[in-house]
């Protein structure tokens, strides 16, 4: 599965969980009783922006038909 990075969609998907990643770190920072789920939360984001930001196989273009 491949992940269009220059979408709008993808754009403002990528800004809310850089946001909701942020808002995990600071949680942790300062101390929380969930500090497994938040770390877990966080290494899903992670592993999202690394999945999205794996350069595509490219595209096989047929050659010319003449």
């Amino acid at each position: 599965m491949q992940i269009d990075r220059h979408t709008p969609t993808w754009k403002a998907v990528e800004q809310w969980v850089q946001e909701r990643r942020a808002m995990r770190v600071q949680s942790l920072i300062n101390g929380s009783p969930n500090d497994d789920k938040l770390r877990g939360e966080i290494r899903l984001i992670d592993d999202l922006l690394a999945h999205a930001s794996e350069d595509p196989e490219p595209d096989i273009q047929p050659g010319p038909d003449y």
